[in-house]
C-alpha cells in the first residue's frame, strides 16, 4: 500500500519490511560517518530495533490474552447465564477483559517503553549531559498515556464489541464452541490495526521522551535522522540529515493531524528528531534547514 514511513492502512508485513529497509539504509549511513555523528545514527538504529522488539512483544501478549479471554468466557457461561453477562456495562466488561488477560498486555507494553527510554538516553549521550531522572515523572505520564490510548481507546473497545456479539449469540442458543471460534477470529483480525496504532504510539513515545529531555536541557536544535530510501515520504525526504530549529519545527505540518515533534512524518514514521547543540552543528559541519526546505516538506505532506 502507498506510504513512506508507513501509513495507517499499511499491513503488518509491509511495516516489517519498511523497518528492515530503514535499518539497512541507516547502517550504510553509519559506515559513511564517524565520531559523534555515527554514534547518533547508531542510537537511531537501536531505537528502531527497540520499537520492532516492542511490537513483537505486545503482539505475542495479545495472542496469549486472546486465548485467555476466550477461556474465561467459556468458564463464565458455565456458571452464569449469557444474558446476565450481556447486561454488563462497559466498565464491567473492561474489568472482565483486564482480569482475563489484558493486564498482561499492559505489563508488556510498560516493559517495551522502558527499552525505548534506554534507547532515547543513548541518543543523547555525547550531545549534552543530562540526567533522565529529572523527567521520570513525565516519562511515567507518557507511558500511562500510551496504555490508555492503545488499551483503553482501541483494544478494549474492539473486544467489547466482539464480546457483546458473542454473548448475544450465546443467549439465543448458538453453541459455545462456534461462538468461541468466531470471537477468536474477530479478535485476531483486529490485531493488525491494533499493532499499527501501537507502533505509532511507541514511535511517538520515543520522540516525546527525547523532546521533553531536549526542553529540560535547553536544546532548541534538532537533527532529523533516519533513512532515505525508496519509501521515504515526500514530507520527510527534504529534511533528512538537516538541522531544524524549534521555530522551524513548529512551522512543519505533516498533513495527518499529528504533532510533527511526536509523529515526524506521520503514522509509522521511521525518522526521529535528535536534539543537538550549536557546538555539535559546528564540529560536525551539519547543514541547517532553510525556509525553502521547510516549505518543500510541507508541500509534500499527505
Amino acid at each position: 500500500m502507498r506510504c513512506e514511513c508507513g501509513h495507517v492502512h499499511q499491513t503488518l508485513a509491509e511495516k516489517i519490511d519498511a523497518d528492515q529497509k530503514a535499518l539497512i539504509d541507516l547502517r550504510k549511513q553509519e559506515k559513511a560517518q564517524s565520531g559523534p555523528l555515527a554514534k547518533l545514527t547508531r542510537a537511531r538504529i537501536n531505537q528502531i530495533r527497540a520499537e520492532i522488539a516492542a511490537e513483537k512483544q505486545v503482539s505475542l501478549a495479545l495472542g496469549r490474552s486472546r486465548q485467555a479471554i476466550i477461556k474465561a468466557l467459556k468458564s463464565a457461561v458455565e456458571v452464569t447465564d449469557p444474558s446476565t453477562l450481556l447486561r454488563f456495562n462497559r466498565d464491567q466488561l473492561s474489568q472482565f477483559l483486564m482480569q482475563a488477560g489484558y493486564a498482561d498486555v499492559v505489563g508488556d507494553l510498560t516493559k517495551a517503553t522502558d527499552k525505548i527510554n534506554e534507547a532515547a538516553q543513548k541518543a543523547l549521550e555525547g550531545i549534552a549531559p543530562f540526567d533522565f531522572v529529572r523527567i521520570q515523572d513525565q516519562a511515567f505520564m507518557l507511558q500511562t498515556s500510551i496504555a490508555e490510548s492503545v488499551i483503553d481507546d482501541v483494544i478494549i473497545p474492539n473486544t467489547i464489541s466482539a464480546m457483546r456479539d458473542s454473548l448475544q449469540s450465546l443467549s439465543v442458543g448458538v453453541p459455545i464452541n462456534q461462538v468461541a471460534s468466531a470471537l477468536n477470529q474477530r479478535m485476531k483480525s483486529a490485531t493488525g490495526s491494533q499493532l499499527t496504532v501501537l507502533k505509532t504510539k511507541i514511535s511517538q513515545y520515543g520522540r516525546d521522551i527525547t523532546a521533553v529531555a531536549a526542553r529540560e536541557a535547553g536544546l532548541d536544535l534538532f537533527l532529523f535522522t533516519g533513512p532515505v530510501d525508496g519509501i521515504t515520504r515526500p514530507f520527510c525526504k527534504p529534511l533528512v540529515n538537516l538541522v531544524v530549529s524549534r521555530p522551524q519545527l513548529n512551522r512543519l505540518n505533516n498533513g495527518q493531524g499529528l504533532s510533527v515533534i511526536s509523529a515526524g512524518g506521520g503514522y509509522n514514521c521511521r525518522h526521529s528528531w535528535s536534539p543537538i547543540t550549536e557546538g555539535f552543528v559546528q564540529s560536525m559541519g551539519l547543514t541547517r534547514a532553510t525556509t525553502a526546505d521547510i516549505d518543500q516538506a510541507n508541500g509534500g505532506a499527505t
